[in-house]
């Protein structure tokens, strides 16, 4: 493995993406994940060449799609995800003891989260992804919704209802974690302060180094660590880099703007066209690129503030339409690992990063589950 030659220490390192848009691919462009593919961001070859043990697969709603229909999309999207797994090779793994089973054998062992929880409508629901295996939920996207606040919305709630209270509450007894990524601020700490224990921003980056209200302020990285939780940061491009952060707003508004003028209706027609406009006008409008320095830099940062107990790795792969240079595919994660190292933090603390932590809080929200 290309970990092992950086370092022994990482030799059987557990590598977990906290974030990555795999069965939204899958919906839009069909694939074989055994194979290895010239689309995309992930398949089982390129995971096994990286060292990847455990990527989060994210069945993502859309903020636009109403409860019902969100959680009928999101149901379609693990059934795609379902139908890649193969036993001893792309495994689903509902446990950090199942995750820990299988590193270092080959198996590559998938862990789900809901992107988006808005399809939840009251706590009875969370029994429901309980069932599925589902190891986190993502309380909102883009949008404010229902129970939930957004951070690139307006508020609606001060950050949760008393439902989303509810919810929240629900998931803790389930061994569910809380993901306040794409929540607002406020929203965020709401969700703490409700369950009194560890939550995770499964793919979120440094605001004090990228201006963007979908990075996290130190201050809430700093709660975040305080509540035993982790911060992932993501890799994407427009959330690291201010010149492409502004240039993903521009494209951002005339998708809008694109999508508005169709006048589809039907939620999956909404969804697909939506899906088509954005690949037109991100193609005519590449961001600038943002090598793989500036995305460890977010993640230095974050060490810096909630030390390096308190940081994973959450890339968005298969999600975004951009990437750094040099961190392409998941087959690249030893080139991240290898800067970290050079950064110089410890080989431990590479290893906490690119998985320890995250099973950490994974093992805890289990302990307080029931």
């Amino acid at each position: 493995m290309r970990l092992a030659r950086l370092a022994p220490e990482l030799a059987d390192a557990v590598v977990v993406d906290g974030h990555t848009d795999v069965p939204s691919r899958l919906l839009h462009q069909p694939a074989d994940l055994s194979q290895r593919l010239d689309t995309g961001h992930v398949d089982l070859p390129r995971l096994r060449e990286g060292g990847v043990t455990s990527p989060f697969f994210a069945l993502y709603v859309p903020s636009f799609l109403p409860p019902a229909a969100g959680w009928r999309h999101a149901m379609k999207l693990h059934a795609l995800v379902e139908e890649q797994l193969r036993p001893g090779e792309l495994e689903l793994a509902v446990t950090a003891a199942d995750v820990r089973a299988k590193a270092g054998s080959g198996v590559v062992t998938v862990l789900l989260g809901l992107e988006n929880g808005r399809p939840l409508a009251g706590p009875e629901d969370v029994g429901k992804l309980a069932e599925l295996g589902m190891r986190y939920v993502t309380l909102t996207h883009v949008k404010s919704h229902e129970w939930c606040d957004a951070s690139t919305d307006a508020a609606i709630h001060g950050g949760l209802s008393d439902v989303g209270v509810a919810i929240v509450r629900e998931m803790r007894r389930r061994g569910i974690l809380v993901d306040v990524s794409h929540v607002s601020d406020d929203a965020a700490l709401h969700a703490m302060d409700a369950i009194r224990a560890p939550v995770i921003a499964s793919h979120s980056s440094a605001r004090a180094l990228c201006d963007h209200p979908r990075n996290l302020p130190d201050s809430l990285v700093l709660e975040i660590a305080r509540s035993g939780g982790v911060v992932m940061a993501n890799a994407y491009p427009a959330f690291l880099d201010p010149a492409a952060a502004r240039a993903n707003s521009r494209r951002t508004a005339e998708i809008g703007r694109r999508f508005a003028e169709l006048g589809v209706t039907g939620a999956e027609a909404v969804v697909d066209a939506y899906y088509q406009v954005s690949r037109e006008v991100i193609a005519a409008n590449p961001l600038p690129p943002v090598p793989l320095a500036v995305y460890v830099d977010h993640v230095m940062h974050l060490v810096g503030v909630a030390g390096e107990e308190h940081v994973g790795i959450g890339t968005d792969f298969d999600g975004i339409p951009e990437v750094p240079v040099g961190l392409e595919d998941v087959s690249r994660m030893p080139a991240l690992a290898e800067a970290l190292l050079e950064r110089g933090l410890p080989p431990r603390g590479v290893r906490m990063i690119l998985g320890e932590n995250f099973l950490r809080v994974l093992e805890d929200s289990e302990r307080r589950s029931g």
